[in-house]
């Protein structure tokens, strides 16, 4: 049989770089060399004398032939992997690395704990975490560079798979200090004179979220605010709220935060109904996952359900 010419190891190192695009990463997964993965993968082409990887820009790119291996090699590896394991008994241990992205404040606030608290019940498990856009997380995930995503925006490829894993609320706010320095008279009126008044932070030239905030709470009211700064920011854009420069829309969670620093904010009321921004779990559904990534995925996606996080 030809398996009796291979070593399994040459299988499972071939694994990991299809599944990470890379050499290094696959070297640290594997916790081996770099020189020692690409030596291993030469060795089985020899064997199976086909090319799996064209080296394009010192990137591994899978030919058709590495496609069709990986489809008929991940699963046997996976079922030898599961039957060792129930023969050895024993919760399973999981290792390697996990890439994914999220973004910047909910990313640190909401999910960075989470992750902490994966990591420390599997110690074997390691992590790459990139911040950025809902625009720049399709790009990676479309390219494989990453295992999955959090994103706040689902302008995304129709190719990907979203999980809804929570509802920020948006709140427009402001500091105590700022506020003392507008008219209390007209502090609870709320109304278009009162709003057009202020100065105001926003995330982009035009103020759009603010828009949104006030197309949200106030739909027959058309309010023009003078934003002194744009940012695509969230900390810079708290940072200028806390220091009085202003009012601007922040997610609860994150003022929670800041309030436990002993910041102190004015929340506006508007209408009273919650404006939310659906932040989401994405993937694409058709890339086989390892057994680590789906346990992560269904670790987040249980806690954010259950409601534990942000407590």
């Amino acid at each position: 049989m030809l398996i009796d010419n291979i070593n399994l190891n040459h299988i499972r190192i071939f694994e990991s770089v299809f599944r990470t695009r890379s050499m290094t990463k696959a070297a640290e997964e594997l916790h081996m060399t770099q020189s020692g993965v690409s030596q291993h993968i030469k060795v089985l082409e020899e064997m199976l004398d086909v090319k799996l990887f064209d080296r394009i820009k010192q990137r591994p790119i899978p030919t058709a032939v590495a496609n069709t291996l990986y489809e008929k090699c991940y699963e046997s590896l996976n079922n030898i992997e599961q039957a060792l394991f129930a023969i050895k008994g024993g919760d399973k241990v999981l290792s390697g690395n996990i890439s994914l992205a999220i973004p910047i404040e909910f990313g640190n606030n909401m999910v960075l704990p989470l992750l902490v608290e994966f990591g420390k019940k599997h110690p074997g498990i390691t992590y790459t975490i990139q911040y950025g856009l809902a625009s720049q997380m399709n790009d990676l995930l479309l390219r494989g560079e990453l295992d999955f995503a959090i994103v706040d925006d689902l302008a995304m490829d129709r190719i990907l798979k979203s999980v809804r894993v929570f509802d920020e609320e948006l709140c427009l706010c402001s500091s105590k200090v700022y506020m003392q320095t507008i008219d209390k008279g007209k502090i609870q009126t709320e109304s278009k004179k009162f709003f057009e008044t202020l100065d105001y932070i926003d995330y982009a030239e035009g103020g759009p979220l603010l828009n949104a905030w006030f197309r949200h709470h106030y739909k027959s009211i058309n309010i023009k605010c003078n934003v002194r700064s744009a940012m695509m920011d969230v900390q810079g854009v708290a940072k200028m709220i806390t220091e009085g420069f202003g009012v601007g829309v922040l997610p609860f969670h994150y003022i929670a935060k800041l309030e436990k620093e002993g910041c102190k904010f004015h929340i506006f009321k508007g209408n009273g109904k919650v404006l939310k921004n659906t932040i989401s779990l994405v993937y694409i559904q058709e890339k086989t996952r390892s057994e680590k990534v789906k346990i992560l995925i269904d670790f987040l996606v249980s806690s954010f359900s259950a409601g534990i996080v942000g407590k």
